[in-house]
């Protein structure tokens, strides 16, 4: 292959991925797949979107394994639980004599 033909080839593939990275087209395909596949498996929809999900699952386990894996103990954790509420028995002679002071 002449150095002409390569370089051309080289600034073809360069523009090619320049316009795919502008447009955005991955993550408006993952929203897509993610919307088709939300209601079920029963959609026309479904099967399409099912293997592009899969290729994006695929692919974040492998790039980020820790992050994925640590995610799922995370979700999997109960939520924390907020601390019981206490009751001051002596709120309302509190409560008097802070308008007493007040007025």
């Amino acid at each position: 292959m002449s150095p002409v033909v390569t370089t051309a080839a080289a600034l073809a593939l360069l523009t090619v991925g320049y316009a795919l990275g502008t447009r955005e087209a991955g993550p408006r395909l993952l929203s897509w797949a993610e919307s088709a596949v939300t209601p079920g498996w029963k959609t026309w929809k479904f099967w399409p979107a099912a293997p592009v999900v899969l290729i994006a699952l695929a692919w974040i386990w492998a790039v980020h394994p820790r992050r994925t894996l640590a995610n799922v103990r995370a979700w999997r954790q109960p939520p924390p639980r907020s601390p019981a509420l206490t009751f001051d028995p002596e709120w309302a002679d509190k409560r008097c004599a802070a308008a007493r002071e007040d007025g």
